[in-house]
C-alpha cells in the first residue's frame, strides 16, 4: 500500500460508519420511513464543475435512489460527522418527511482535501453530494444549502 491510498487508514472508522448508518435506519424505520441504505464502493472529492463529494455505489443500489428520488423531495438533512486518523468520516441522511423515506449516504473525506472543499463550497454557497454506479453516465446530486455542517470545527489532536 502506498501512503496515499487511505484504505489502511479507513477500515476501523469506516466499519463504524456502516454500523452507525444501519441504527440511524433502524430509528427511521420505527418512525415509519421507508428507508434506503447506501455501501459506497468509493468516495471521492470533486473539485471541477460537479464539485462536492462523488460517492460510488452498486448498480441496484443507484437504480433504487433513481426510483425514490423521482417519488420523494429530499429537502431535509442532518450530518453527522467525526474525525479519526487525518479523515472525516459523514453519515448525510436525507429525508422527505411528508413522503416519509430517507436516504443514508455514507462518505468521507481526507482532511488534506477541506481547504480547497470548503472555500468551494463556501464560495458557492452549498455542498454537493454526487451518487453515480460505476459507468459514470448518469448521476444523482444532492444540493445542501448548509456546507458549515459537513466541516467539523475541532481537527484531530
Amino acid at each position: 500500500m502506498t501512503e496515499d491510498n487511505p484504505f489502511e487508514r479507513v477500515v476501523e472508522p469506516w466499519e463504524a460508519v456502516m454500523e452507525d448508518m444501519a441504527a440511524t435506519a433502524t430509528g427511521y424505520r420505527e418512525a415509519g420511513y421507508s428507508v434506503l441504505e447506501l455501501h459506497p464502493g468509493d468516495v471521492a472529492v470533486e473539485n471541477d464543475e460537479r464539485y462536492g463529494l462523488d460517492v460510488l455505489v452498486p448498480g441496484e443500489e443507484y437504480d433504487e435512489l433513481e426510483r425514490v428520488t423521482a417519488a420523494a423531495t429530499f429537502d431535509s438533512y442532518e450530518v453527522y460527522h467525526a474525525r479519526e486518523a487525518g479523515m472525516t468520516f459523514l453519515l448525510l441522511v436525507l429525508t422527505d418527511p411528508e413522503a416519509e423515506q430517507a436516504v443514508c449516504c455514507p462518505a468521507y473525506y481526507d482532511d488534506r482535501d477541506v481547504e480547497a472543499l470548503e472555500r468551494r463550497s463556501h464560495a458557492e454557497g452549498a455542498m454537493h453530494t454526487h451518487v453515480r454506479p460505476l459507468d459514470d453516465e448518469t448521476w444523482v446530486t444532492f444540493t445542501h444549502d448548509e456546507p458549515d455542517l459537513f466541516f467539523p470545527d475541532t481537527p484531530d489532536e
